[in-house]
């Protein structure tokens, strides 16, 4: 198995960063239209009176992530019809679109934090499957072990990386968390799980979450 040194690692997270960055915008620009906003706005609970209300710049970065790469129009996501529709040319787009389509959320406890590698080591709460080591230049450095931090995970050969956005709890527990998040869920009146769980954690955020940093 070929192993990428910490430079190399560093390299690529950091390319796969701007680059991400783009193709959001590109994805943006081209499928997430008035109608998917509003949707979108509105199964996140930040439409009030039609208009879309933004109390930190948290509510705008899970909007278009949640645009992106949650909500369907027509049974498609936005980032689905762009890697149908869209021709890419550029290789690390093409992969960091494969990702995106890959890509999963939930609730993870960080249980290990290696400050120098610029690592975390997390438990899936939600799902029985092994822990996932994630690459964050920035919340690596900020991060207390032991917290819950629901994610966006992006899964690549080499490396993981979140979505750039998460939403970290504070002053709850666990099991009461996940009570909560249960009732939210069924309340929502969609059949896709993915989108039941990013809206009720989104919810929840509001209510016990404290803001972070990602780079």
């Amino acid at each position: 198995m070929f192993f990428l040194t910490k430079h190399k690692i560093l390299k690529k997270y950091k390319e796969y960063r701007e680059t991400g960055k783009i193709l959001n915008q590109k994805i943006i620009d081209r499928y997430v239209d008035r109608e998917i906003l509003s949707l979108s706005g509105k199964y996140l609970g930040l439409i009030k009176k039609g208009v879309c209300i933004f109390n930190d710049e948290s509510d705008t970065v899970s909007l278009m992530d949640f645009a992106i790469n949650e909500c369907r129009i027509n049974g498609k996501k936005a980032v689905e019809l762009y890697n149908e529709k869209v021709r890419i040319d550029n290789a690390i787009e093409a992969e960091i679109l494969n990702g995106l389509i890959k890509s999963f959320t939930s609730l993870f406890k960080i249980v290990t934090i290696k400050r120098g590698e610029k690592k975390l080591i997390l438990d899936d709460v939600l799902n029985n499957i092994d822990p996932i080591e994630l690459i964050d230049i920035g919340f690596s450095q900020t991060a207390i072990p032991g917290a819950l931090i629901f994610l966006r995970i992006i899964p690549f050969a080499d490396i993981n990386i979140s979505g750039g956005i998460g939403f970290l709890f504070h002053g709850i527990s666990e099991e009461i968390l996940l009570k909560e998040y249960r009732q939210i869920a069924k309340r929502v009146k969609s059949s896709e799980e993915s989108l039941k769980r990013y809206v009720a954690f989104f919810k929840l955020y509001k209510r016990y979450g404290l803001q972070i940093g990602f780079l």
